[in-house]
């Protein structure tokens, strides 16, 4: 049964957070006496969301109900927002990784398929990509862009067999790109780069599970809002 009202010790508080498991906190929760009244620090988990500092018991119960000091935003829409980015990442796997890499989905163009003309002798690609001096970005957008599409169809679970297929895949088309003196191989976070081919690896997978939610309908939250707040 959902708590409804606001707790006055630490074992309520406690039960409270059971109950809303969004509100999920890093740190120990333990009461700081101060000045005028006791307040309880807050580590929150996710600080793309929600604000850390000192807080009251009835600045948690808010927490509870979408509102208040914890959470981030201006208004009660803008709060719902953040909210809403919040129930997401933690109901779905890799909802974290669209919120902090959305922004560079478009660096992939899964608009290319090597349409095949197929005959008795052999199998030609129709749109064959032509290597250039300056065209390397291009041809890794559309690499990695065809494979992310090739699983926006198929939901992208950990240790699941198309996730293992998806990995194995990002990797033989690096190696391949590599030995053709295309891209480099950087740290799987930095530089944020499209010749990056650790890195741009990672964004091929994120894309897919972004396009899988938007295949099946799955709701949105406003991730551009939560990014763009947060980058003021």
């Amino acid at each position: 049964m959902k708590t409804l009202t606001i707790p006055t010790n630490m074992k309520e508080l406690q039960e409270l957070l059971k109950e809303n498991p969004v509100c999920d906190s890093i740190n120990k929760l333990e009461i700081t006496p101060t000045k005028d009244e006791e307040k309880i620090w807050l580590n929150p988990d996710n600080q793309n969301c929600f604000n850390y500092g000192l807080f009251t018991f009835e600045d948690f119960y808010n927490w509870t109900q979408k509102r208040g000091k914890i959470v981030k935003g201006n208004t009660d829409e803008e709060k719902q927002k953040f909210f809403e980015v919040a129930e997401f990442i933690h109901n779905h796997n890799h909802g974290w990784a669209i919120l902090a890499y959305k922004k560079y989905f478009d660096l992939l163009d899964n608009s290319y398929y090597p349409q095949r003309i197929i005959n008795y002798v052999e199998t030609i690609n129709k749109f064959p990509l032509k290597i250039t001096k300056n065209n390397h970005g291009d041809i890794i957008g559309k690499i990695f862009g065809n494979i992310s599409e090739d699983y926006a169809n198929t939901e992208l679970v950990c240790n699941s067999h198309s996730y293992s297929n998806i990995i194995r895949e990002i990797a033989g088309a690096k190696l391949v790109l590599f030995n053709l003196g295309i891209g480099y191989y950087g740290a799987c976070n930095t530089p944020e780069d499209i010749l990056n081919l650790s890195w741009i690896g990672d964004i091929c997978i994120y894309k897919a599970v972004y396009r899988y939610f938007i295949k099946n309908n799955i709701p949105l939250p406003d991730f551009d809002f939560v990014n763009s707040y947060n980058n003021k």
